[in-house]
C-alpha cells in the first residue's frame, strides 16, 4: 500500500453509504462523469483545478488521512455529493504537486481503467467487476482496522498500468448485512485473495477509489 493511499482514503462505513454505493453501481455509465488519469499529472495545481472546474466549485478544506489524522486539501464540487472530488497535495501550503484524487461517499464519478474488458469502475463495484477491470486476481486487507479493506496490490494486472503515470488504490467495505463469524473470518491484519471464498461470502464493494501520483 503506498503513502498516497493512506494519506487520502477515507474510512467509510455504514448502511446508508453502502446503499448509496449500490445505487451508483446500477446507474447507467453514460450518466456518470469519468475521472481519467490522463487528464491530470503530478504538476497539476489548485490554479489548474479552478480553470477546469470553475472558481465557485473549488474550495479548500480538511481531508481525512491515515489513522484518524486530517490533512489540508482541496474539494471540488463541495456542495454536490454526486460530483464531489477530494484532492490531496504533496505541497499542502501552496496546493501544488498533485498527490491524489479521491472518489468516495455518494460521488458518482467513474474512474477510467486501462483494460478493454471493463473500461471504468466506480463506487459500489464488487470483486468480480474490479477483477474484470484488472483482468487478474488481486489482494485486499482484512476488515475492521485502520487499513481494513484496502487493496494491497493488483499483482501485475491492468490496474497496475494506469494512464498518465498515476496509480490506483481502492478500499472495499463488506456488505453491512453480514455479521458474526462470516465477517470475523475476514477481519484483522491479514490479506485475502479476491477469489477467497471467505472474502466473497461478505460481498465486498468499493467504498473509495484514489488515483495518485508519486512525489518525485
Amino acid at each position: 500500500m503506498n503513502v498516497v493511499s493512506f494519506a487520502t482514503c477515507l474510512l467509510i462505513a455504514g448502511t446508508g453509504t453502502a446503499l448509496a454505493q449500490a445505487a451508483l453501481a446500477q446507474a447507467a455509465p453514460a450518466e456518470r462523469p469519468i475521472l481519467d488519469c490522463a487528464d491530470f499529472s503530478k504538476k497539476t495545481d489548485e490554479a489548474e483545478l479552478i480553470k477546469r472546474f470553475g472558481k465557485e466549485n473549488v474550495v479548500r478544506g480538511k481531508l481525512d488521512g491515515a489513522e484518524g489524522e486530517t490533512v489540508p486539501g482541496t474539494i471540488v464540487y463541495p456542495k454536490d455529493p454526486a460530483r464531489r472530488l477530494e484532492i490531496s497535495w504533496w505541497d499542502t501550503g501552496k496546493r501544488r504537486g498533485l498527490a491524489g484524487i479521491t472518489v468516495k461517499d455518494r460521488s458518482a464519478w467513474l474512474v477510467r481503467t486501462p483494460g478493454a474488458a471493463r473500461p471504468t469502475i466506480g463506487l459500489g463495484a464488487g470483486l468480480d467487476e474490479v477483477g474484470a477491470a484488472n483482468e487478474k486476481p488481486f489482494q485486499i486487507n482484512g476488515f475492521g482496522w485502520d487499513y481494513g479493506g484496502y487493496g494491497m496490490g493488483w499483482k501485475g494486472g491492468r490496474l497496475d498500468r494506469m494512464a498518465g503515470g498515476c496509480s490506483l488504490s481502492a478500499r472495499f467495505n463488506p456488505d453491512p448485512k453480514v455479521k458474526g463469524k462470516a465477517l470475523d473470518r475476514v477481519s484483522g491484519e491479514k490479506e485475502f485473495g479476491s477469489s477467497d471464498p471467505a472474502l466473497r461470502a461478505v460481498k465486498p464493494s468499493l467504498s473509495s477509489i484514489t488515483i495518485g501520483w508519486p512525489e518525485k
